[in-house]
């Protein structure tokens, strides 16, 4: 069965599961007065930004949501012109599924800080899970230079059917100011995000001429050598990166994949731990550790992560996909169902989600829902998900 770019073998938390992929996390009450015991608590708060989102970061990692929510809040009530705690309380209400709350406390930011990237950044991805595609477009081209989000421009393009006039606007840019770094980098960016990795690897080494010890062309560079799978430019590359800026997120997790694809599991989890450490709030850390779980057999620890990447990003891909193929794998067939239709709901067009959903369906005996999803994987942009979903397409059809 195809995975997220792998291809391996392989419940403690079903409850949990069932829950979050039926309803999402329960979602917190817009705070809208103070009673005696949050005045109370305000004379406990933090007195400056920084300490506001420790504390709060600290309460979500010991399992506390509902109270970082309610902590993080009022501070943010009491100093309404602090960026980061309010962004921060924005990504909370965002876990939890409170959409609405989440976009006002990000336009609250806007409305002080109408330049503020990041924020523009996590409002483009408010929209996008809401297929509000228009919005989102306009938000991430605000976000701009922002890498991940050209990632997601892509995706947004696809999705509106004009991707092509997406890809040639940039492309013109990149051919016509070959001596700006920006412009060779954003191109090769949408050229690695459309797979096209012999391509993206050449505009990103152009930018890389430009800029020598530029760490982020580096990584870019890495990760499209492991699209191509070549394993040893990929770790040069990104060994070099981390040689500039140790702590680089996007390049530990990118030496990490290179690792796993080695079979050296231990340094590819040690460049997983730092990468965590490096951004708590990385969800592509986490769905990495729970590959190699799966490696390793502890389907259910691996589930467990898969979960974790999900409550830090609903948006995260990679993690439905391989939610579902394990409990497929251990023949949990509703709980497949519904990470994969989970996914869905935030990638509608995605060939592998669709491939995965229609094994499941294909192992229940429903041949009609399977050959429905095979023909929809069909037009995946991964040639291996169209390869196996007209295969076994064929073979559903002969049975």
């Amino acid at each position: 069965m195809l995975r997220s770019g792998w291809v391996c073998p392989g419940l403690a938390a079903v409850a949990l599961a069932i829950a979050f992929l039926a309803c999402g996390s329960p979602a917190a009450a817009q705070i809208t007065h103070a009673d005696s015991g949050d005045a109370k608590l305000q004379d406990q708060l933090p007195s400056n930004p920084a300490g506001a989102v420790e504390r709060a970061r600290q309460r979500v990692s010991d399992g506390d949501l509902a109270g970082a929510v309610k902590e993080l809040a009022l501070y943010v009530a009491a100093h309404p012109k602090e960026i980061e705690p309010a962004r921060y309380l924005g990504d909370l209400y965002y876990r939890q599924s409170d959409l609405p709350a989440a976009e006002r406390t990000y336009l609250a930011i806007l409305r002080f800080a109408p330049g503020d990237k990041e924020t523009h950044n996590r409002l483009g991805g408010i929209y996008a899970v809401q297929d509000r595609v228009t919005e989102a477009i306009e938000q991430f081209q605000k976000s701009l230079p922002r890498s991940d989000s050209l990632g997601r421009l892509v995706v947004l393009h696809r999705r509106l059917g004009d991707l092509a006039a997406f890809t040639n606007e940039y492309r013109t840019r990149a051919l016509d100011h070959p001596s700006e770094f920006g412009d060779q980098y954003n191109y090769g960016l949408i050229l690695r995000n459309e797979r096209r990795p012999l391509e993206a690897i050449d505009f990103l080494q152009r930018a890389l001429a430009l800029n020598t010890r530029g760490c982020a062309a580096l990584s870019e560079i890495g990760s499209a050598y492991l699209d191509i799978n070549e394993i040893g430019k990929a770790l040069s590359v990104l060994q070099r990166c981390l040689s500039v800026e140790p702590n680089n997120y996007g390049a530990l997790v990118n030496i990490a994949d290179a690792y796993i694809e080695q079979n050296q599991i231990a340094k590819s989890r040690a460049a997983l731990d730092a990468a965590a450490v490096a951004n708590p709030d990385g969800s592509e850390a986490l769905v990495d550790i729970g590959y190699i779980e799966d490696l390793q057999g502890h389907w259910q620890g691996a589930i467990q992560y898969y979960l974790r990447a999900i409550a830090l990003d609903p948006n995260q891909r990679d993690a439905y996909v391989n939610l579902g193929y394990d409990y497929d794998e251990h023949h949990l067939y509703g709980l497949a169902e519904a990470a994969f239709i989970k996914g869905l709901s935030i990638a509608p067009s995605d060939g592998r989600l669709h491939y995965l959903l229609g094994v499941t369906y294909a192992e229940q005996g429903k041949k009609n829902l399977a050959a429905g999803e095979y023909e929809r994987a069909k037009s995946s942009d991964e040639p291996e998900v169209r390869q196996a979903a007209t295969r076994d397409l064929a073979l559903l059809q002969r049975s």
